[in-house]
């Protein structure tokens, strides 16, 4: 891949907004005929330069030189080399390398020294941009000499950038830092801020390849800075936000990231920029894939990965579209790790904490069944890199693929993947990826059993993750390191990882929360300080004007003395009373935030709990095999609830919707569920109507409902269906919630009775049952009121009943585990990103 597409920087080359390049063009070129001489070839090169990247520019650039031929050598040279940087911008670099020797040609015969250095200068970059690295470096040194011979400081700091560059692709770190840490001393002398700017967009490069995310970050913070205070075209700004939240995402700096990323993909946006939308919604979705404040957080997880997914899907297209295959490959891997994410919060809410244990319990085709998708993916990005060779990718897959493999414990591909990560990192000094590969390699080899082995690579890999600041990877080194010693029955060392583990944890979250603060305090301070300055300056200003008219007025300059004292004295006491006030606040604030996180941590696991007593999928899938739940509560708990039990040959679901979301809806959810584990498993009810009947009485008797009007209501809605598989027939009754029947393209919608389960006027009538004969591939839908209740689209309307009805009839045909995710991206995109969920979501489908 061309050295030029390295970094962000070097992918946007782009002069100006389309509109005003536009204009400037068409200005030019309302010059031109009235133009003569040297006049006429600086219109050509500017026209060239405006159209950069076009074959418009190719012929304004032969039109100079053919204008230039006519009038002296010197112009012709300019030319030659205007004509040259015209092919370069249109990736024609070895014919732009022929049209620079040319130039050199004429500048050397004649001795026009400006045009020699320019020529070296373009043979360089040319040679640079197609990775021939050897002969950048030999005509990069020919510049730097010829620059310091004629004392040329701006050329000479083009030549230290470029062989720091240079020194970036041979691996060579040190000598790439000294190279452009030179360059950005010469161009501080010189005072070219825009040059300034990108010397340290260069550095950061190079930190960030070494790793050394904090360096990387100042530099890009001096760039935005720079960019910034010279109010630089937004393209380049957001380009410089990019790079600043690409870093943040290494340091896991997720919500300091996310900041960044929005700030440029609002910019692209406005001047509808694909490649930069893409690049932005690929690291949006990174963001999200990472957010995750606790592994048990699964619902909270799931929708995370699921908006990563959507936000990777939109640049996977748009990088297919603009056919940047590197890119494309990426974003292939990016999904892969979001299904593969997928899969272990599936696992984590099956098992808890301690989900990889309980692999040993599934069977092997099964877990590759679950990560089939992320495998999928993985070898698309895999097709991808191993055309364009890029090994550091490879490695990055081989050790995701080499720890699925490990998982459902095929060793012999696990150690055959992750060991081709292993030396593909190591060969090409990838020291993230290098220790990737050691923990996957120590996690697979733990799991076999080999001890040793295991020990070797996670103590490698805990010092390779200390020594590059990656504290989360030391921190699960740490922990693997504990449990294998543990069970090697060296308790002492066991449990000192285990100490060192958790202090790692705390320092973690301490540093997150210290280093957004920081980041908080320096603007502040920077702000406070421009202002201080402007007023010492305003005072300055004031005391010489005093001097000289006031001269006669010492005694009421004393008084104004006296009285600015008293003021300070006042003004002293108050922010004292002020600062005594603020400690007391925050002393109130801290005990309500912790309050709130108790709150919290309680509720989540309510959550733990309420996931525990909901049907697993894998439970479904053994009786009714194709199914999908689309289950989206609205807070930490939901009010609504789907459940599911096999008893004698008959397969009852239900899909409610109790009174209420949160944390009272999740109450009578779990008051549902224990009800109708009574009435169908203990007292054998399995006809619908009886079964809602029976539960309408438990919930009138458990809350003392008798009718009063003070009382509560609480309740449910409900859809409950009985599948008799043996006579293709299914029993149904609602309480205001329908069923859809989807046969042959039509919708046959069967009516609820319109009274819920709970005290009711009509309470004393039984529910209906209806008797509902199915053929083969028949598909119904159960539901709750929260999808078609969602406010959204453009005009901010609900989703209605009718729309759903239409969505459902368009994808019925379709796999079921695919139309749920449909349902999901419709649904987040109808509500937008300005409205909240208003209420629980459950939709549960199956086909017959």
């Amino acid at each position: 891949m061309k050295a030029k597409f390295f970094f962000l920087t070097f992918v946007f080359i782009v002069l100006s907004s389309v509109l005003s390049l536009a204009d400037v063009r068409d200005s030019l070129l309302n010059l031109l005929p009235s133009s003569t001489g040297e006049e006429k070839v600086n219109l050509l090169f500017k026209l060239s330069e405006v159209t950069s990247g076009t074959e418009e520019a190719l012929k304004y650039a032969d039109d100079a030189i053919s204008v230039a031929q006519k009038i002296n050598n010197k112009l012709l040279a300019e030319a030659y080399i205007n004509k040259g940087y015209a092919l370069s911008e249109n990736y024609m670099d070895e014919k732009a390398i022929e049209v620079f020797h040319k130039a050199l040609d004429i500048a050397q015969k004649y001795g026009y020294q400006k045009s020699i250095l320019d020529a070296y200068k373009g043979i360089s970059t040319s040679y640079y941009y197609i990775d021939s690295f050897e002969q950048s470096q030999r005509f990069t040194d020919t510049l730097l000499q010829k620059a310091i011979k004629l004392d040329s400081l701006r050329y000479q700091a083009y030549a230290y950038f470029r062989l720091g560059k240079i020194m970036q692709e041979k691996g060579n770190g040190d000598s790439a830092l000294a190279y452009i840490n030179r360059s950005l001393q010469l161009r501080k002398e010189i005072g070219d801020w825009k040059e300034i700017a990108l010397t340290y967009n260069g550095l950061g490069r190079v930190y960030f390849d070494l790793a050394q995310y904090d360096s990387a970050i100042s530099c890009y913070q001096q760039e935005v800075r720079i960019k910034e205070k010279m109010g630089d075209q937004p393209i380049y700004l957001a380009i410089a936000y990019l790079n600043l939240g690409r870093t943040h995402i290494a340091l896991s700096n997720f919500q300091l990231a996310l900041e960044q990323y929005q700030k440029a993909l609002r910019t692209f946006e406005s001047i509808n920029h694909k490649e930069g939308i893409a690049t932005c919604n690929s690291g949006l979705g990174m963001i999200y894939e990472n957010l995750s404040q606790s592994i048990l957080a699964t619902d909270e997880n799931e929708t995370n990965f699921r908006k990563a997914l959507g936000y990777h899907k939109i640049a996977l297209n748009l990088f297919h579209e603009l056919q940047k295959k590197m890119e494309e490959g990426q974003t292939l891997q990016n999904i892969g790790n979001v299904y593969s994410r997928l899969a272990t919060n599936r696992y984590v809410a099956r098992f808890g904490e301690m989900w990889e244990d309980s692999l040993y319990k599934i069977k092997q085709s099964d877990i590759l069944t679950d990560f089939d998708s992320a495998t999928v993916y993985y070898h698309k990005a895999l097709s991808i890199f191993n055309v364009l060779k890029e090994e550091g990718e490879i490695a990055k897959v081989n050790t995701n693929l080499g720890s699925i493999f490990s998982w459902a414990r095929e060793w012999n591909k696990a150690n055959r993947y992750i060991n081709k990560a292993l030396q593909l990192a190591r060969k090409n000094k990838l020291l993230y990826e290098t220790t990737a590969a050691l923990y996957a390699k120590g996690e697979s080899l733990y799991r076999q059993g080999n001890l040793d082995d295991a020990e070797l690579a996670f103590i490698e890999c805990s010092r390779l993750s200390e020594k590059l600041g990656l504290k989360e990877t030391l921190r699960y080194s740490f922990e693997r390191l504990s449990r294998l010693y543990e069970q090697k029955g060296d308790l002492v060392r066991a449990y000192a990882y285990f100490k060192k583990a958790v202090r790692i944890k705390d320092e973690i979250f301490t540093e997150k929360s210290q280093r957004v603060m920081a980041e908080m305090q320096t603007k502040y301070e920077t702000e406070k300080k421009e202002q201080q300055l402007l007023i010492m300056k305003n005072q300055d200003e004031l005391q010489k004007s005093i001097i000289q008219r006031q001269k006669l007025m010492i005694i009421g300059a004393i008084i104004g003395s006296f009285l600015i004292l008293m003021v300070a004295l006042l003004m002293f006491k108050m922010f004292r009373d002020k600062q005594r006030a603020n400690i007391i606040l925050e002393e109130k604030n801290a005990l309500i935030t912790r309050q709130k996180q108790e709150i919290t941590d309680s509720i989540k696991y309510a959550s733990r709990i309420q996931n525990a007593v909901l049907p697993t999928s894998k439970l479904i899938s053994d009786v009714l095999p194709e199914h999908f739940v689309l289950f989206m509560p609205r807070d930490i708990v939901s009010g609504d609830f789907y459940w599911m039990t096999h008893k004698n040959e008959k397969v009852v679901l239900v899909a409610a919707d109790c009174t209420g979301h949160g944390v009272p809806g999740a109450f009578m959810s779990m008051l549902g569920v224990s009800f109708l584990y009574e009435i169908v498993n203990k007292e054998n009810i399995l006809q619908p109507a009886e079964i809602l009947n029976n539960l309408r009485n438990h919930i009138k008797t458990t809350l003392s409902q008798t009718g009063k009007l003070e009382e509560q209501k609480d309740g449910m809605d409900i859809s409950l269906c009985v599948i008799d598989k043996s006579n293709q027939m299914i029993e149904w009754a609602g309480a205001y919630n329908p069923l859809y029947q989807i046969r042959n393209g039509e919708l046959i919608e069967y009516k609820a009775d319109k009274m819920p389960v709970a005290i009711h006027l009509n309470d004393f009538k039984s529910f209906t049952n209806h008797e509902i004969n199915y053929l083969p591939g028949d598909t119904f839908y159960m539901f709750s009121d929260g999808y078609a209740d969602q406010f959204g689209g453009p005009e901010g309307r609900k989703f209605m009943v009718k729309r759903l009805k239409r969505t459902l009839l368009e994808i019925h045909q379709k796999p079921m585990q695919e139309q749920r995710e449909i349902l999901e991206k419709v649904h987040l995109d109808w509500r937008g990103v300005n409205n909240d969920q208003i209420d629980d979501i459950l939709i549960v489908g199956f086909r017959v």
